[in-house]
């Protein structure tokens, strides 16, 4: 059985679609999205997140610290906190597919530019010692 040249090159072309096609949708959801409302705040303002769980993954996120505000000073700095004295467990969890809002008082900081990076732990049990296993980003966003 002889297998014309041209249905050969189509074949291949569909199979490279499918497995680029497979491939996009796998790196696609292996993250987690947070993105702000705004471009820019005034210091002391309230700053909503919107989070979407596009990962295949449970996330939870911390207790004492769900999120770290930075400073892009070159690199990224993050503000110095202090040190949480209750324990640290996986809260407010999310899963794929899931999407959440929360809002943030912003404190006084530095003008300038910044993001908000969240620590998160991925299939966590609720309410079990936080640990973190991946760290996400928002946007950046101007602090005046």
């Amino acid at each position: 059985m002889k297998i014309n040249f041209s249905k050969k090159i189509g074949v291949s072309i569909l199979v490279i679609f499918v497995i680029l096609l497979f491939g996009l949708l796998l790196f696609q959801n292996q993250r987690v999205e947070i993105l702000t409302d705004k471009k820019e705040y005034e210091n002391g303002t309230t700053l909503k997140i919107k989070i979407r769980n596009l990962s295949f993954k449970n996330i939870c996120f911390s207790s004492c610290y769900p999120y770290y505000l930075e400073k892009k000073e070159g690199s990224w700095k993050p503000y110095n906190y202090q040190e949480c004295i209750e324990p640290d467990l996986a809260e407010k969890c999310m899963k794929p597919g899931e999407t959440k809002a929360f809002e943030i008082s912003l404190p006084k900081v530095k003008k300038g530019i910044h993001r908000v990076a969240i620590p998160c732990c991925e299939n966590c049990k609720m309410n079990s010692e936080f640990k973190e296993t991946k760290r996400f980003y928002s946007n950046e966003f101007e602090i005046k």
